[in-house]
């Protein structure tokens, strides 16, 4: 499933494609990423339940 593309619709125009990556992809063997988003750092992380946790 990672190269796979979906389709959402923006208020700037009709339609976007963006990619479709596997969380197991995103955030490898550590069960977490570190995304620098407008200066800040962010984790994204998978919980003992397998949801996905966004702390900043």
């Amino acid at each position: 499933m990672t190269n796979q593309n979906t389709k959402f619709l923006t208020k700037d125009s009709n339609e976007e494609t963006a990619k479709l990556i596997s969380s197991k992809e995103l955030v490898g063997k550590l069960g977490y990423v570190n995304i620098l988003h407008e200066g800040e750092v962010y984790r994204l992380r998978v919980t003992k339940f397998r949801k996905l946790i966004l702390t900043k």
